[in-house]
């Protein structure tokens, strides 16, 4: 330390300080290197000053933290030790008995079986005088075709099935140029009908190369559109756009408080649920009057994404926000969002007649920020305005190497760099408060703020049911959550009461809520079909805004801090890698005031943390909208490799080919809710089940609706309003406003073509009973005989071989 005291005498006292916080916090490591002189000495003076920009509290105060946290956190510790854990309060959990038909994961193919409701009557039995799949062909002879379950055909009376590989006959083609002709098709069916040759190259193709050729150009209607109902099934009881709508008049008898399962462990927590008892149709009906409540507010929410990270867990070497969502549309998921962004606005134009630029808030870091604003500009925003989307820029702040606190640095060329990396999302709250101006988006009527993280496509598609919840049950703060598998690792959201009575609805990461089981010796509470009773938190949060602004006001924004190390010895001292300090945006929760007792003055689950206690905590009522799995989370976290890991142990992959199947499962489900409220019927033939990189996965048909068709179940329901049977690897993508009755699809349709994401058009009618057969197009893996493919299709094995598909657009 000789050395260190000679560099000093030369520096300004206020250079000083920094050195001193240095010892006074045990970096001999650093202070004794034999590579610092009077050069690098005040580079490391720098590096620190710029940390301090970032963390106000200082060096030697984060030093300290770190300490604290490492110390519980190498001790298995916790601030929950006496407290109760329950199921938490201002519980909305809908859940759909899917039975068969919904895929379970680490279980193979699921046959086609569904839930059967028709014309109301639970049996699944249809009137016998309609064939609930009387779907002609559009061959001249105009013979039917029927679809059962198991993805055979019914010809002549007897079910045959095509051979596997072999073309399909050009005599059982339906919909194909040879055999189809102008005189041939439904005077109302479109306005365009377009095909791919069906001497289409089997190489892939982007969806805007693919060749079509028109078949005819018949009107749109034949009748005048007023006699033409798009919307042959009003919902009931709410108005079918949600408009004017009364909050109070959607209180549904079908919500009761629900009782702990029998057997169980009990809680007094009051919980609703929409039961079993109630039907299925009840449950629908509940989904619906929430999303209505919601919709009827959708020029009231501005939306705030969190993507801070690079893909190079993906193995991809660019920003996570331009993965693609699926290789049939090709979006990104920046694109993804913004697209509905501009729908919605849309919505509130023709329906609230309102021109709207809806506030869009991204917090990027330094990794991610130039790359998805070059990015955006670029592509012109993706048809939103550049000042309605706002950039925040997360900060970096220095790491750790071992459990001591010792700081990681390299010195490489005669220089020192400490170690930096993102303090969590938990600072896009600080960001908020410090470079938005909340108070005049509450002056211009928004009321709530929707996070959202960057590669979970399906939380667009249950925004509205949460609003309407939040609305409905006057929540200042709404976690979306899934069902949870005892010990998953995934946040679970309780209820917790200390030992002053002070309860509390939060987040509590799975690590710990097994150490606090452990250490009580419970286990964890589970319901009648063993999943657990406390939710999975999918981190996407709707906040009430006046209550969150204010908080932020007393509060800075500042959240509880953890430390997360990944342990290299049994004695956990070293780490795998460095480490830091981090936050969490879920942990906003604890900032607001308890109930039933005095308000805890260290808000921090970790113990220890930023104390609050000189804040004036406003009561604040935290809820949790609890839904199915594969309507609303599905997240891309790891690489092949990982993804594989993860299957083999039965735990959801959370990667590329994962997330791309989601997002058709999730589309086929809600189709399913569409026809099973419709009283129709949807079949499918059993889940195929692929491998791609040594990821096994489910691949259901690839079922796409763009925000532009429907963005809410509302208005799926209003738009299918027949029986839909898909056959295995067919592909169903729905760009714009159409209205389908009886579809049987096995192959490719694409309704919507050209522009139509861009123009306000008159929607698409389907012929009443449309069958559309072709080869389509399937997800193939990549060969390894060095063909040359992109990035986006080397990280996820699998590439889109398009054949053939029909292409109707207006």
């Amino acid at each position: 330390m000789r050395k260190i005291d000679q560099l000093t005498k030369t520096l300004s006292d206020q250079d000083k300080r920094h050195i001193a916080d240095l010892i006074e916090t045990g970096q001999t490591e650093l202070l004794s290197h034999e590579g610092i002189n009077e050069r690098n000495i005040l580079d490391i003076i720098k590096q620190i000053k710029e940390f301090e920009l970032v963390y106000p509290d200082g060096l030697r105060a984060y030093v300290e933290r770190a300490k604290c946290l490492m110390q519980k956190s190498e001790k298995k510790l916790h601030n929950f030790a006496h407290c109760v854990i329950e199921r938490p309060d201002n519980l909305i959990k809908i859940k759909f008995p899917w039975g068969d038909w919904m895929h379970q994961f680490g279980g193979g193919n699921r046959g086609g079986k569904t839930l059967h409701v028709i014309d109301g009557r639970p049996d699944g039995r249809a009137d016998e005088k309609e064939d609930p799949f009387n779907a002609s062909s559009s061959t001249s002879n105009q013979s039917s075709e029927e679809y059962d379950a198991n993805g055979t055909f019914a010809q002549d009376g007897n079910f045959v099935c095509p051979s596997e590989g072999e073309a399909t006959p050009p005599s059982e083609r339906t919909l194909s140029p040879a055999a189809m002709s102008t005189m041939e098709m439904s005077p109302a069916a479109m306005s365009t009908r377009e095909m791919s040759p069906a001497a289409m190259s089997t190489r892939e193709m982007s969806p805007a190369a693919m060749l079509t050729t028109e078949l005819s150009t018949t009107p749109l209607f034949s009748t005048p559109l007023s006699s033409t109902p798009l919307f042959s099934t009003p919902l009931s009881p709410a108005s079918s756009s949600g408009e004017g709508c009364d909050p109070n008049g959607y209180r549904s008898g079908y919500i009761s408080l629900c009782d702990e399962p029998k057997g169980r462990p009990q809680n007094e927590t009051h919980t609703e649920e929409t039961t079993q008892a109630s039907g299925t149709l009840a449950q629908i009906d509940q989904y619906l009057q929430y999303e209505q409540i919601g919709l009827s507010q959708i020029d009231k929410v501005c939306f705030v994404l969190l993507a801070g990270g690079l893909g190079e867990r993906l193995n991809h070497g660019d920003i996570k926000l331009k993965l693609l969502t699926n290789l049939v549309s090709e979006k990104t998921y920046l694109e993804y969002y913004c697209n509905h962004l501009k729908v919605f606005q849309e919505y509130i134009k023709r329906r609230k007649n309102k021109e709207v630029a809806i506030p869009f808030i991204i917090m990027l870091s330094d990794d991610t920020y130039e790359q998805t604003v070059t990015y955006l500009r670029r592509n012109q925003f993706f048809s939103l305005k550049e000042d309605q989307i706002y950039f925040l820029k997360q900060k970096k702040v220095l790491c750790f190497k071992d459990g001591e606190a010792h700081l990681d640095f390299v010195f490489q060329n005669g220089s020192f760099t400490l170690s930096r990396k993102p303090h969590g999302h938990g600072d896009i709250h600080s960001l908020i408060r410090k470079q938005i101006n909340l108070d005049a988006f509450i002056e211009g009527g928004y009321n709530y703020l929707y996070f959202f993280q960057d590669t979970n496509a399906l939380a667009m598609k249950v925004l509205f049911l949460c609003l309407g919840v939040s609305i409905e049950k006057e929540l200042h703060m709404n976690f979306l959550a899934i069902s949870r598998n005892p010990g998953e690792e995934i946040g679970a959201i309780c209820r917790v009461t200390y030992p002053d009575n002070c309860k509390r609805v939060v987040n509590i990461e799975y690590n710990f809520l097994e150490s606090i089981l452990m250490g009580s010796g419970g286990k964890e509470l589970v319901d009648e079909g063993g999943l657990s009773l406390f939710p999975g938190n999918t981190n996407s949060i709707l906040f009430e805004m006046k209550r969150y602004n204010e908080l932020l006001k007393r509060t800075n924004g500042v959240v509880p801090e953890y430390v997360n190390p990944k342990y290299a010895d049994c004695e956990r001292k070293h780490f795998v890698r460095a480490t830091r300090v981090e936050s969490m945006m879920q942990d906003f929760a604890f900032l607001y005031d308890c109930v039933g007792g005095e308000a805890s003055g260290d808000v921090s689950h970790e113990g220890g943390g930023s104390n609050m206690g000189g804040y004036f905590y406003k009561r604040g009522r935290v809820g949790v909208t609890q839904l199915d799995r594969c309507l609303c989370f599905s997240a891309v976290k790891n690489d092949p490799v990982k993804a594989k890991s993860k299957v083999e142990r039965g735990i959801h992959p959370e990667c590329m080919f994962s997330a791309e199947a989601d997002l058709y499962y999730s589309n086929c489900a809600f189709l399913q809710l569409a026809c099973l409220y419709n009283g129709k019927e949807l079949l499918l033939d059993e889940l195929e089940v692929k491998t791609f990189k040594g990821v096994r996965y489910f691949l259901p048909p690839k079922v796409l609706f763009e925000p532009q068709f429907a963005f809410t179940l509302t208005d799926l329901v209003k738009k299918v309003t027949g029986n839909i049977s898909i056959r295995r690897n067919s592909t169903l993508w729905v760009k714009s406003d159409a209205l389908i009755r009886n579809l049987h699809l096995d192959g490719a349709l694409i309704i919507g073509g050209g522009n139509s994401e861009d123009a306000v058009s008159l929607p698409i009618v389907l012929e009443k009973n449309l069958c559309v057969r072709n080869r389509g197009d399937e997800l193939v893996a990549l060969s390894d005989r060095g063909e040359e493919n992109s990035e986006q299709l080397r990280i996820r094995g699998y590439k889109l071989v398009r054949s053939e598909a029909l292409l109707i657009s207006s």
